[in-house]
């Protein structure tokens, strides 16, 4: 049904208009494409994002491309130049045309006066022969107006006092091109021009004026929904909410408040716990912020992104948000601890294989710091012999310290969920027990490590879960979130290294180790060429190698081996072919390359 679409389509033009757009005001617009079926369709912009049709047709010459960016450069120009809303009070709908009318008018000759090519692309589309005839008179005549202020050397056709009007706007513009009150003036004025003559058509024929680039200038007026404090790109409600801590009696006489949801703009959180009413009461009952409590999330981090079709990084194309899983039950941990009791000898064996001897005393060095007495006196005695002595008679104390932190990152997409083939257990659940293992091994050694989650839902939220931290023990705490770790969503690997990097970099150690684990490639919903996000990833392995982060994989995909050798490199990477021994061989394996 798409290829049979008539007309030019949004999809086939997206990139090319985000690059136009870019080029001219070094800046990226958010623009989506708007079922356009009816004839009285304008685009519009909503939350700071452009709404275009999803098709357009060629008008005459003029092909549906330049169309596409007449009606972008145009939405630009209104989020560009428009500083402050106007004033809707005590207008009529007519009224309020006609000031738009003007504020087109005002940011177009803003934005001519930067790009002077614009006023060639949108004269073209003022110019161009419509067919049929309009409903008023009135409407070929705003149209013309509207080509007299965007260039001023066309001619207003023996009507003085549109002659007049168009030249008093050209001859203040220069002035008030910034002030948004000068388009509210000079709009009443016109209005009262064609009340006067008693030319003023009905609200229903001045939306279908023929100037098919311009939008419906919602975005102009102080509207109820329009939300003006926001930044560029729509912030969801979950990041405009404001978190405060109250008393028990506040939350007690607020909690069964039933118009609080996602879009509440406050969060009250107390620090008592607090429970249902007595009369409910059960051995199992758990308190209000079990229940209903959402953990906050973290402000954006925003990472760039490799494109090998152009061989350069999408800057800021990727945004990452740290969350928090719900808890689950320390207990579920301590049984696998139990299960994994035969296994406790090995991981024994690899604690006392890597921790750290502290100070030691080597002996027989030529450049040492101290003199060694017995060496020394050896020496002397070969020398009373007539023998050669041994001139290594130093010594020095070197500290052994495992100057070493690490991020065990896991891989939570929807396909941990499944169970692998040759076990009765899920990738999670073999997950869980290996970062359990591994968690124990390096709780034994003393080395600081933490054990981070990722999935994703599009580039715009890549979801990152800080199970453990670096600064926290393994306690019940860490436990109860990796007890209640659960997969979903997809896998964008690029951006989960470079975030995982972003917390190795704040440590002080001058090794770095990122230990992935993983059961897939990367992928994600909104790329559809499965090279993108191999080579990102694999970028980004180069990039964290540089910065001195080494990355390690070890993959459960017994095809892994088309994809994660390009990825992470000759030596870097492990598949398990038997998936039951992932507890075991984790631990295994941080001992191999940490010792």
């Amino acid at each position: 049904m798409q290829k049979e679409r008539r007309g030019v389509l949004f999809v086939k033009t997206q990139r090319k208009l985000n690059f136009y757009l870019r080029a001219l005001w070094a800046r990226d617009f958010f623009l989506r494409p708007t079922g356009a079926d009816y004839t009285d369709f304008r685009p519009y912009i909503e939350h700071r994002i452009f709404h275009m049709p999803d098709a357009v047709d060629d008008l005459g010459d003029i092909p549906g491309l330049e169309l596409y960016r007449a009606t972008a450069a145009h939405m630009a120009a209104h989020l560009m130049y428009t500083r402050k809303a106007l004033s809707a009070e005590q207008l009529s709908p007519a009224q309020l045309f006609f000031i738009g009318f003007m504020e087109d008018a005002r940011v177009e000759y803003k934005a001519t006066q930067a790009f002077p090519g614009l006023k060639t692309l949108w004269s073209r589309l003022l110019t161009a022969n419509y067919d049929g005839a309009v409903e008023h008179p009135t409407m070929r005549l705003l149209e013309n107006v509207a080509l007299m202020l965007l260039d001023e050397q066309v001619t207003g056709k023996g009507d003085e006092a549109i002659s007049a009007f168009v030249a008093k706007f050209h001859a203040n513009i220069a002035e008030k091109q910034d002030d948004g009150q000068f388009s509210w003036l000079m709009g009443v004025e016109l209005y009262n021009l064609f009340a006067g003559r008693r030319e003023v058509p009905s609200l229903r024929i001045l939306e279908r004026i023929r100037i098919p680039y311009r939008d419906d200038n919602r975005y102009v007026w102080t509207m109820e929904e329009m939300t003006w404090d926001v930044g560029f790109e729509y912030v969801p409600a979950s990041q405009r909410q404001v978190r405060r801590q109250v008393n028990v009696m506040m939350m007690a006489n607020t909690v069964d408040c039933e118009s609080a949801g996602d879009d509440a703009q406050e969060i009250w959180t107390c620090s008592t716990e607090m429970r249902p009413y007595e009369d409910d009461l059960t051995d199992n009952t758990k308190t209000f912020n079990e229940m209903w409590g959402k953990e906050p999330v973290s402000e954006p981090f925003h990472y760039h992104e490799w494109d090998y079709h152009i061989q350069l990084h999408r800057p800021d194309w990727v945004t990452v948000y740290e969350r928090r899983q719900q808890r689950g039950e320390p207990d579920d941990i301590r049984a696998i601890i139990d299960a994994y009791r035969p296994v406790a000898h090995r991981i024994k064996q690899i604690i006392d294989l890597l921790t750290p001897d502290g100070v030691q005393r080597q002996r027989g060095l030529e450049d040492g710091d101290e003199i060694d007495i017995n060496a020394a006196v050896d020496a002397m005695i070969s020398i009373r012999m007539g023998e050669q002595p041994n001139p290594r008679i130093t010594m020095r104390n070197v500290i052994k310290n495992r100057d070493l932190a690490v991020v065990v990152l896991l891989d939570l997409s929807q396909s941990t969920n499944e169970a692998m083939k040759g076990s009765d257990k899920t990738v999670l659940q073999l997950t869980r027990e290996a970062s359990t293992l591994v968690a124990t091994a390096i709780e034994g050694i003393g080395d600081p490590y933490a054990i981070h989650g990722f999935a994703s839902d599009g580039r715009h939220d890549v979801q990152y879960f800080r199970l453990k931290d670096f600064n926290q023990h393994f306690d019940d705490e860490a436990k109860s979130r990796l007890a209640g770790m659960k997969g979903g969503l997809s896998t964008r690997m690029g951006a989960a290294l470079r975030h995982s990097a972003y917390h190795l970099h704040k440590q002080p150690e001058r090794r770095k180790l990122i230990l992935l684990v993983t059961d897939g490639e990367p992928a994600d919903i909104d790329e559809r060429d499965p090279q993108h996000l191999r080579f990102d990833a694999k970028k980004a392995v180069e990039e964290l190698y540089s910065q001195g982060v080494q990355t390690y994989c070890l993959t459960l995909d017994p095809h892994a081996d088309d994809y994660v050798k390009r990825i992470f490199g000759q030596n870097n990477y492990t598949v398990i072919d038997h998936v039951d021994r992932l507890p075991e061989q984790l631990p295994v394996l941080f001992a191999s390359l940490t010792k």
